[in-house]
C-alpha cells in the first residue's frame, strides 16, 4: 500500500506534527513536490504531497487559497516549514486546512525536504518490488497450474487466488465456461452478459473502474476472438500485475489455438469419411459415430450444400474452425461443398451475414442450399434436398435457400414415403428417360429447360445451346411419348412437380424405373 501522510506523520526522525486537516490523515502519497509558487496545481497529480515555506506568497491569505485548491486536486496535504519565512503556521492557513479537510503538517527547520520525498520514494519502490516478485511467482504458478490442470482452470485458479476476487474464461459466445472461486459463477455470468456487447475483435482487451472496483479483460485468440478472460476485484491493478492478466491469457489462447489446430485438421481429414457417409446406403451407425465425434447430434442432421468456389483457396476449413456451431465439411467434386450441422439455428444466421467470414465465403459462391432435419442414416437425402433447394434458389436469385421456404418441394418431401410423387416419376419422367434411351435426345433436360424459363422457347434454346427448331423439334417427341399438350397449364404444373420428385429421388442418371408407366 502507498505510504499515508499518517504512516509519514508516524516515522519520529522527521519531526512532523499535525496542525489542521487530521480529519484526511489517511490519504495516501503518490509523490512529495517542494513549491514556492502560489498555484502549484497544474504540475500536481492526485495525492501529491507540497511541501512549501512560504517565501513565495504575499502573505498568509495566499497559502490558505493554495490550501484549498489543493483539496479541490486530490492533493494528500501541504507540509509547511517554519522558523525560515514563519515561525508557526499562520491561522488562515489552519482554519482552511480544517475546513477542506486537507492535513497541514509542520516541517521543523532540521528537517530537510529531501528527506520525506525519498522516505515517500523508498516506499514506492517497495512497492514495485514487491508487486514484481508477486508478479514473477504468479508467472511460475501459472505456468506450473496449466501444465496440472490445462490452462483454462489454471489460469482462473492461480488469478483468482492471488490477484483477483474472482476470474472467468468466456467461450466466444460469452458464456462462462471455466471460473474461480466456484461460487463466483453467478457473479461471472451476470458481468459476462452486461459486457457481452463491448466484446469485439477490434477490442483485444478492456478495463472497466467502477463501484464495485476494476475489470480486466483479454480476447483470447490469435485471429477472431475465441473467448475472453475476465478478472475482477475490488482495487486497482498495478503495472506488474496487468503482465501476469496478460500472460494468463496468453497461455489460455495458446491451448485453444491448439485446439482450433488440431480440430482443423481432424476435419479436414475426416472429409472422406463426411463423403462415405453422404453416399447412399451409408452404414449408420459409422455415421452416428463420426457425427459424435465431431459434437454433432446423429439424430438430427442439416445439410447444406454451398459452392467451392466461394471459399478463400477453394478451403472451407480455416473460416468454419471459427463457426458459431460444430460443422462438418467435404469437398465435393470441386464443384461445391457440403457441410453438416445439428445447429442450423446457430450456423444458418452466419451464413446470411455478409458481415461474417462464414458469410462472406458463401456470397462469393453461386448461393447456398439447405436441407431439412434428417438422422445419421439419411444423410444422403438431405443432401439431395440440399442440392434441389440450392438448383432452385440460383433460379430464384436467392443467396440461402432452404427447402422448407419451398412449399412444393416440402410438400414432396413431407410425401416422399407415400404413392404420389412416385407415381409422377412412373408417368411422366420414365417414359421420357425410355425414349431418350431409344432416341437418344436428352428429354429430360428439354423439359427442365421449357419449364424453368416459364415456356420460352427462345430462352430454353439460348440455354441448352441448340437451335430453336432443334427445340421445337424435341417438344414435339415429348408431346408424343407423353400424349400431353405442353401448353397446358395443368400439364406444365404436373411436369414441374415430376420433375422435382424426380431430383429429390435422386436417380438423375440412372435407368428409368421398370414400374409400367400407367399405375
Amino acid at each position: 500500500m502507498p505510504l499515508s501522510v499518517r504512516e509519514l506523520v508516524a516515522r519520529r526522525e522527521f519531526g512532523l506534527s499535525v496542525a489542521a486537516g487530521s480529519a484526511g490523515l489517511d490519504r495516501a502519497i503518490s509523490w512529495v513536490h517542494a513549491s514556492e509558487v502560489p498555484d502549484p496545481t497544474p504540475w500536481l497529480e492526485p495525492g501529491s504531497l507540497v511541501l512549501t515555506t512560504g517565501l513565495g506568497h504575499e502573505g498568509p491569505g495566499s497559502v490558505a487559497a493554495m490550501v484549498r485548491r489543493l483539496a479541490e486536486t486530490g492533493a494528500a496535504g501541504l507540509g509547511f516549514a517554519v522558523d525560515l519565512v514563519y515561525r508557526r503556521v499562520p491561522p488562515e492557513v489552519l482554519r482552511a486546512g480544517d475546513e477542506a479537510g486537507l492535513p497541514v503538517l509542520v516541517v521543523p527547520y532540521a528537517t530537510p525536504f529531501v528527506a520525506l520525498a525519498q522516505a515517500v520514494a523508498a516506499r514506492i519502490a517497495g512497492e514495485e518490488r514487491a508487486a514484481l516478485q508477486h508478479a514473477l511467482h504468479g508467472y511460475r504458478r501459472l505456468t506450473d497450474a496449466a501444465l496440472r490442470h490445462g490452462a483454462a482452470p489454471g489460469a482462473v485458479r492461480v488469478l483468482a487466488r492471488g490477484f483477483g476476487d474472482w476470474a472467468a474464461v468466456l467461450d466466444a459466445a460469452g458464456s462462462v465456461v471455466e471460473v474461480a472461486p466456484p461460487e463466483a459463477a453467478g457473479a461471472a455470468a451476470r458481468t459476462a452478459a452486461e459486457i457481452t456487447g463491448t466484446l469485439t475483435d477490434a477490442g483485444r482487451s478492456i478495463s472497466v473502474v467502477d463501484a464495485a472496483g476494476h475489470l480486466m479483460g483479454h480476447a483470447l485468440g490469435t485471429g477472431r476472438a475465441l473467448g475472453w478472460l475476465l478478472i475482477r476485484r475490488g482495487t486497482a491493478f498495478a503495472g506488474p500485475e496487468h503482465s501476469v492478466v496478460a500472460a494468463a491469457a496468453a497461455l489460455v489462447t495458446y491451448e485453444l489455438e491448439q485446439r482450433r489446430a488440431a480440430a482443423e485438421q481432424a476435419r479436414r481429414a475426416s472429409a472422406d469419411a463426411v463423403l462415405d457417409a453422404l453416399r447412399e446406403h451409408a452404414d449408420p451407425v459409422t455415421t452416428a459415430r463420426l457425427l459424435s465425434t465431431f459434437g454433432l447430434d446423429p439424430g438430427r442432421v442439416t445439410v447444406l450444400v454451398a459452392a467451392a468456389a466461394g471459399w478463400p483457396g477453394g478451403d472451407p476449413y480455416e473460416v468454419l474452425a471459427n463457426a458459431p456451431a460444430p460443422v462438418l465439411a467435404a469437398d465435393a467434386g470441386g464443384t461445391e461443398t457440403v457441410l453438416l450441422t445439428s445447429r442450423p439455428d446457430r450456423l444458418l444466421p452466419a451464413v446470411r451475414d455478409p458481415g461474417s467470414a462464414l458469410g462472406r465465403a458463401c456470397a462469393a459462391g453461386a448461393g447456398v442450399g439447405v436441407s431439412g432435419e434428417v438422422p445419421a442414416g439419411r444423410l444422403a437425402e438431405g443432401l439431395r434436398q440440399a442440392r434441389q433447394a440450392l438448383a432452385i434458389g440460383r433460379r430464384e436469385g436467392r443467396a440461402v435457400t432452404a427447402v422448407g421456404d419451398l412449399g412444393v418441394v416440402e410438400l414432396l418431401l413431407a410425401s416422399a414415403g407415400g404413392p404420389v410423387p412416385e407415381l409422377l416419376v412412373r408417368r411422366l419422367v420414365d417414359p421420357l428417360r425410355r425414349a431418350e434411351a431409344d432416341r437418344g435426345i436428352p428429354l429430360v433436360a428439354t423439359v427442365r429447360a421449357f419449364l424453368d424459363n416459364n415456356g420460352s422457347v427462345a430462352r430454353a434454346s439460348a440455354e441448352l445451346g441448340v437451335h430453336r427448331h432443334t427445340l421445337h423439334y424435341r417438344l414435339d417427341v415429348v408431346r408424343e411419348v407423353l400424349g400431353r399438350n405442353l401448353d397446358s397449364a395443368n400439364v406444365r404444373l404436373e411436369l414441374a412437380l415430376a420433375l422435382q420428385a424426380h431430383a429429390l429421388r435422386g436417380d438423375d442418371t440412372g435407368a428409368p424405373s421398370s414400374s409400367p408407366a400407367g399405375a
